[in-house]
């Protein structure tokens, strides 16, 4: 994952691996999320349900670590991250095996969802407990994620606004326009009669 970063990493890369699952999770200062999932070592460049689950378990498990009702967009922004999972006799959308169907670990086993879940509910927040200078580093980005978010939604609001009266005062000119308009037609045609 370090040759793919498009910016420096905020901390160092957090690693962590089971039986049948690694991930791999840091933060840059781009915006966006980027991610890379593997199933049984094939490269699923479309996601699926192991991509679905793993992000908002993530989101969820760093919300929860916090006490804080952090937005998950807030969380994500400018995450890096990589899942790879091992799943028994796993369904595939497309023929070229680029997006993970399947919604089970095995026949009859745990949900993918389930499963990493609970990996990350665990693994991930006893790291974050155990690593108390990332986690001041992942809130101030966590928090300038959400200052930024709040700033251009202010904006945009601001701009909707202005739009909105600009519309009203463009329908009222033109709504006296017209008025003044009819006034003059009247106001000649009087006048053309008043000099016949």
């Amino acid at each position: 994952m370090n040759e793919n970063l498009t910016s420096d990493e905020l901390y160092p890369i957090i690693h962590l691996f089971g039986d049948d699952i690694e991930v791999a999770i840091t933060h840059t200062n781009q915006y966006g999320e980027e991610y890379y999932s593997f199933v049984n070592g094939q490269h699923t460049t479309q996601g699926g349900t192991h991509l679905t689950a793993f992000r908002e378990a993530v989101a969820r498990v760093i919300k929860e670590f916090y006490n804080r009702n952090f937005e998950y967009s807030d969380i994500r922004n400018g995450i890096v991250a990589a899942i790879s999972i091992k799943v028994e006799e796993p369904v595939f959308e497309s023929q070229t095996k680029t997006k993970l169907g399947s919604k089970e670990m095995g026949p009859n086993g745990i949900s993918v969802s389930k499963h990493i879940n609970d990996f990350l509910k665990q693994e991930l927040d006893n790291y974050l407990h155990k690593n108390p200078d990332m986690v001041d580093v992942l809130q101030k980005k966590i928090l300038d994620s959400e200052k930024e978010r709040k700033a251009i939604a202010g904006v945009t609001k601001l701009a909707k606004e202005r739009a909105k009266k600009a519309n009203l005062h463009n329908k009222k000119n033109y709504a006296i326009a017209e008025s003044i308009t009819t006034m003059l037609k009247v106001m000649t045609g009087k006048i053309k009669y008043l000099h016949y």
